[in-house]
C-alpha cells in the first residue's frame, strides 16, 4: 500500500519544534510521509529591534506597543520556569529551515492588506498540484484562503489551538487561564473557505495549567501526537473521519490581551503564587479524607450522613474501595504518609457500629493509590495505580483481607493512572488514563482495550482511543456494578488549577471492540461535608457506600 503523501505548509524562518517533531515522526511511520515543504515567501522588513519599535507604534498606537512588549516580557518570564522541567527543555527549540531533508518549493502567495489572509498565484497552485499530494498540512500562522484549500484530494489539514466552539482567536492556551477555564481545548480541523468554519475532525480538552506558557507547552504537545495519529489513520483507511456537527459560536473573538487584562493576569498569578508559598510555611495542604455509609441504592444515598474515618497523624486516606467477604465490610484506601511522600493501600473494617484500621494489605517501593477490586475465578483481584513503576499489575488475594501477592504485570512502559477492569458481554475490558504525549498531564483521556482473559498478556486497544477527551470526565474514579449487568463508571471532574475537583457518574450504554458509548447521569459537587474543596472517588457495593474529599488543613 502506497503511503499517504503530505505537503507541509511552513512559512520562510526557523520552524517551531513540533515541525521539526512531525517530520521526524514521519521518517518511521508505515501510513504516511512528509514529500514536500511548501516555503511561503513573503516581504519582511528588515531593521532593528528600535526601528521596529517606531514602525510598530507609528502604525498601532502606543498602547498596542505597550501591549506587545509587557505580552512579550510575560511569555519569556514564563518560558524560563517552564524550561527548568526537563520535560520541555526541547520544546521551545527552534530549527533552521536549511537543517530540513525535505525537498522545498517556494511559493509567494498575495498577502491581505491586514497581514492576516494568504491567497496562492496561479502559477503556484500548479506547482503544488504538479507534486501529486494527497494532502496539505498547514504549519503556518497565516489564514489560507482560495484553490490552494483544494489543490489535494483530501484539503488542507491545520491544528487549532482551542476549542472553536468556545474560544476563536488567540494568543493560543492564554485566555483559558484567564478566564480559569477548567479545560483548555484543541481541534484537528479539514480548512474550508469560511474563516473558523472548517470541518472538525479531531477535539480534545487536557486540564488548564495555572500559568499561561506551561498551559501552552502541554497543550502543543498533547495536540501534535494527535495530528500525528490523524495523518497515520488517515494513511491507513484513506478517508478522513466523519466531522463534528457545526453549532453557533456565541463568544467574543480573542485577541492578545489588553494591559487591563495583563495587569489582572499577573495580579491573580502572583496572588495564587503568595498563597501556596504562605500555605507551604504553614505546613497546610491538601488532605484527603474518607467516609463511608450503609444504604440500599446509591441513588438514594445522602452523602451528608456519611461517617468520616479519621486520618491518622502525618498521613491521608483516599482512593476507596469496598468489599464483604465472610460477613465482614471492608473499605480499602490508598494510605499516603506526608513523611515519607509514599502511599500504600491500607484496609479499615466498617460496620454500622464503627470502623477500625486492620492494617496495611500492600506495600511497594514505589507510590501505590486507587486500589480498584475485581472478582475472576473465584478469586479476590486488585489493580492498584502504580504508574510510578512504570507498569498496569495486578495483585491476587491470598488471605483476605490483608494477603496480597503479584499475579500479573499486564503491561509495561505505561504511566497509566486509575485502571478499571471488569468482565461484561463475554469479554474482559479495562479502561485506564495516560498521557499520550508524556508531558505529565494523565487525566484526559480515557482509553480502552479489551481481551478474553483478566489476565492475557495482550490487550487489544480500542481503535477509537482515546474514547473520552476530556479532563472534565475523562479519568476514573470507581465503578459501580448493578445486577442486570447496568455499568456505570465514576470519573473525575478536574478544576481550574484543582486536582479532583468533584466526581461523575455515567452510564455505558454501548461497549464493544469496536464501540463506546457513555451517558452522563450526575455530577457530585464537594458541598456535602463543611470546607471540602474536591471529591474524585465513589465506591458502591453491596449496600455499602464509601467516598472521598478534600480540604486545606495541616499534614499533622
Amino acid at each position: 500500500m502506497a503511503k499517504l503523501r503530505v505537503g507541509y505548509i511552513v512559512d520562510d524562518g526557523p520552524q517551531s519544534e513540533w515541525v521539526h517533531d512531525l517530520i521526524e515522526k514521519s521518517r518511521s511511520s508505515p501510513y504516511y510521509t512528509i514529500e514536500l515543504l511548501i516555503v511561503q515567501k513573503v516581504p519582511v522588513p528588515r531593521s532593528g529591534a528600535i526601528a521596529k519599535m517606531v514602525r510598530h507604534a507609528r502604525t498601532k498606537g502606543l498602547v498596542k506597543l505597550l501591549e506587545a512588549a509587557l505580552f512579550l516580557a510575560i511569555s519569556r518570564i514564563e518560558k524560563a520556569s517552564v524550561l527548568r522541567d526537563p520535560r520541555y527543555q526541547e520544546q521551545f527549540r527552534a530549527h533552521a529551515l536549511d537543517t530540513f531533508v525535505v525537498p522545498q518549493l517556494a511559493v509567494h502567495p498575495h498577502v491581505s492588506p491586514s497581514g492576516f489572509v494568504y491567497r496562492y498565484a496561479q502559477e503556484d497552485l500548479e506547482r503544488v498540484r504538479a507534486a501529486r499530494l494527497d494532502v496539505l498540512l498547514r504549519g503556518c500562522g497565516a489564514i489560507l484562503r482560495g484553490d490552494i484549500l483544494s489543490a489535494c484530494p483530501h484539503g488542507v489539514i491545520s491544528f487549532h489551538h482551542a476549542d472553536n466552539d468556545v474560544n476563536r482567536g488567540g494568543p493560543p492556551a492564554f485566555w483559558e487561564v484567564y478566564n480559569r477555564e477548567p479545560s483548555t481545548g484543541f481541534v484537528i480541523q479539514r480548512l474550508l473557505d469560511e474563516l473558523d468554519g472548517g470541518d472538525v475532525l479531531m477535539k480534545g480538552a487536557i486540564s488548564t495549567s495555572p500559568l499561561y506558557m506551561l498551559n501552552l507547552a502541554r497543550l502543543y504537545r498533547k495536540a501534535h501526537i494527535f495530528l500525528h495519529k490523524t495523518l497515520e489513520e488517515l494513511g491507513k483507511t484513506g478517508h478522513l473521519p466523519e466531522p463534528y456537527r457545526k453549532l453557533p459560536y456565541a463568544y467574543p473573538l480573542y485577541t492578545r490581551p489588553s494591559l487591563w487584562h495583563q495587569s489582572r493576569y499577573l495580579t491573580r498569578t502572583l496572588s495564587r503564587v503568595s498563597r501556596k508559598t504562605v500555605s507551604r510555611l504553614r505546613g497546610v495542604t491538601w488532605r484527603w479524607g474518607v467516609a463511608y455509609q450503609f444504604v440500599d441504592d446509591w441513588r438514594v444515598a445522602a452523602l451528608w450522613k456519611s461517617v468520616r474515618i479519621q486520618n491518622p497523624p502525618h498521613r491521608f486516606l483516599a482512593d476507596p474501595f469496598v468489599f464483604h467477604k465472610d460477613g465482614m465490610s471492608v473499605c480499602f484506601v490508598e494510605d499516603y504518609d506526608f513523611r515519607t511522600a509514599k502511599g500504600v493501600i491500607t484496609a479499615f473494617k466498617v460496620g454500622r457500629a464503627g470502623h477500625e484500621e486492620l492494617g496495611v494489605a500492600l506495600e511497594e517501593k514505589f507510590h501505590l493509590s486507587y486500589p480498584y477490586l475485581f472478582e475472576a475465578g473465584g478469586s479476590l483481584f486488585m489493580c492498584p495505580e502504580t504508574q510510578e513503576s512504570g507498569d498496569i499489575r495486578i495483585y491476587q488475594c491470598t488471605d483476605f483481607p490483608l494477603g496480597w501477592r503479584l499475579h500479573k504485570v499486564l503491561m509495561t512502559n505505561v504511566r497509566a493512572v486509575d485502571t478499571n477492569i471488569f468482565h461484561h458481554a463475554g469479554k474482559w475490558w479495562m479502561l485506564t488514563s495516560f498521557d499520550t504525549g508524556d508531558g505529565g498531564e494523565r487525566s484526559s483521556e480515557l482509553h480502552l482495550f479489551h481481551a478474553d482473559a483478566f489476565d492475557a498478556g495482550e490487550w487489544s486497544a480500542h481503535p477509537g482511543n482515546p474514547i473520552v477527551f476530556d479532563s472534565r470526565r475523562a479519568r476514573n474514579g470507581g465503578m459501580i456494578r448493578e445486577e442486570g449487568g447496568e455499568l456505570y463508571r465514576v470519573f473525575q471532574v478536574q478544576g481550574f488549577d484543582m486536582y479532583g475537583e468533584s466526581l461523575g457518574i455515567a452510564r455505558i450504554t454501548e461497549l464493544s471492540p469496536h464501540a463506546y458509548r457513555e451517558e452522563v447521569i450526575t455530577t457530585i459537587p464537594p458541598r456535602f461535608f463543611p470546607r471540602i474543596k474536591g471529591t474524585h472517588t465513589l465506591c458502591f457495593s453491596g449496600g455499602l457506600l464509601a467516598v472521598d474529599y478534600v480540604r486545606q488543613e495541616p499534614a499533622h
